[in-house]
């Protein structure tokens, strides 16, 4: 039986699948600024599967101000 046919190598790669949505989402949902509209990327995380959260997560979230803290250092 060849690895792609195994059961388990497929629900492997859909629970990796489901888990970078939902922390794609999450963060979405709480970042208050990203690069370009939030509905966007909420519709381009859905729809492009795999590559569309990595985009989001790589390239799409706004870097979050320094907080107080950091500043002081």
């Amino acid at each position: 039986m060849r690895l792609k046919e195994k059961p388990y190598v497929k629900a492997v790669v859909y629970t990796l699948e489901f888990l970078l949505l939902v922390a794609s989402y999450i963060d979405l949902w709480k970042r208050p600024r990203t690069r370009g509209p939030k509905w966007l990327w909420g519709i381009l995380i859905f729809l492009v599967n795999y590559l569309g959260p990595v985009v989001y997560l790589v390239w799409g979230r706004h870097p979050a101000a320094p907080s107080e803290s950091s500043m002081r250092d």
